[in-house]
């Protein structure tokens, strides 16, 4: 497929911004096992924190936003967190209502993808543009391993970060952003018809351009 978005060699040549400090609510243990691997690293600049927090009832979008919204209300966190930049990471496949979820999360970052977190993962090893079910999506993977797949893992997460290839994903990513912009089609309005997609991108080239 062609691609008319930021290649990789001209990623490089970004400007470095500092981020800052961030605090991201996550849906599941691979969503933040996977962020945590990028936290770790960021912990050896001192301009940089990146605080992952797991939501503990391990539900859907709509209890990562209310876990969110409660962690923030809370004297102690607010106060502490007050000056970080705020993000959700969590799927589209739940609730029923997933629109709704999106545009009430106003006070967030979102790093959404449609179908699963997996397809964000698949897009390391290979270039999407159709939409994949489950099944498809973790056969796929499991080829890309030493043994199948298994969602919270954080050695899969390990293995997936080591052996595949954040750049590609990237650039997979904002080819697929840029095609249903040209549809006309936004997250907050056509999520249903965006898939595949994520926005994990966004920040995860900030912190690729930050580390390098």
């Amino acid at each position: 497929m062609g691609r008319t978005v930021l290649s990789s060699q001209r990623r490089s040549e970004i400007k470095k911004v500092n981020l800052g400090h961030i605090i991201i609510f996550c849906e599941g243990k691979t969503e933040k096992y996977y962020f945590d691997y990028f936290s770790e690293i960021i912990k050896k600049n001192k301009y940089t924190d990146v605080k992952v927090v797991l939501e503990t009832a391990n539900g859907n979008a709509r209890a990562v936003l209310k876990f969110a919204d409660n962690f923030m209300l809370e004297e102690e966190n607010g106060r502490k967190y007050s000056n970080y930049g705020k993000y959700l990471a969590f799927d589209c496949d739940d609730p029923p209502d997933i629109e709704a979820v999106i545009t009430s999360a106003k006070d967030y970052k979102l790093l959404i993808t449609n179908y699963l977190f997996e397809t964000w993962l698949l897009m390391h090893f290979e270039e999407l543009d159709e939409k994949l079910t489950k099944k498809q999506i973790y056969q796929r993977l499991t080829g890309y391993l030493h043994n199948n797949y298994s969602k919270g893992h954080r050695g899969k997460i390990r293995e997936i970060l080591l052996n595949g290839d954040v750049e590609k994903a990237i650039d997979n990513a904002k080819f697929l952003e840029h095609k249903y912009k040209e549809q006309g089609l936004t997250m907050y309005a056509d999520i249903r018809e965006m898939n595949p997609f994520t926005s994990v991108y966004e920040l995860i080239e900030q912190l690729m351009v930050e580390i390098s």
